[in-house]
């Protein structure tokens, strides 16, 4: 299983670690863009903070709630996109995808708003 094999579903269950090693799942609806796969959220969001902190993820398909496992898991690399014009290009996929409730959770300034890029991860 690779990465854009998540592309096509709703959900996807992000699971972030604490400094710890302490896993943190949330699901989250998600985007391809080229050979990864995009995710917002608040810049303000914990996920965000744990990403920076070490770039580790874990995904895989899931419900709505997050309450079910849907696939097996793949360990990805995270990342906050920083530069503008990537950024846009996320939040498009994004808004095209579930549009039009998209018009609803992405509105407003993008100056609070982050772009986690989900990469395969290098061996």
């Amino acid at each position: 299983m690779n990465i854009l094999d998540f592309a096509d579903n709703e959900y996807i269950n992000l699971i972030t670690y604490r400094k710890d090693n302490t896993p943190v799942a949330t699901p989250v609806w998600l985007s391809s863009v080229e050979n990864y796969l995009v995710v917002t959220t608040s810049l303000n969001a914990g996920k965000v903070k744990r990403i920076r902190a070490n770039g580790k993820a874990t995904i895989y398909t899931t419900n709505q709630t997050g309450s079910k496992k849907l696939s097996e898991e793949i360990d990805v690399k995270a990342s906050i996109i920083k530069d503008d014009s990537e950024k846009q290009v996320g939040i498009k996929s994004i808004k095209k995808k579930y549009f039009p409730v998209s018009k609803m959770f992405i509105k407003g300034p993008n100056e609070n708003r982050a772009i986690i890029k989900l990469e395969e991860k290098e061996n």
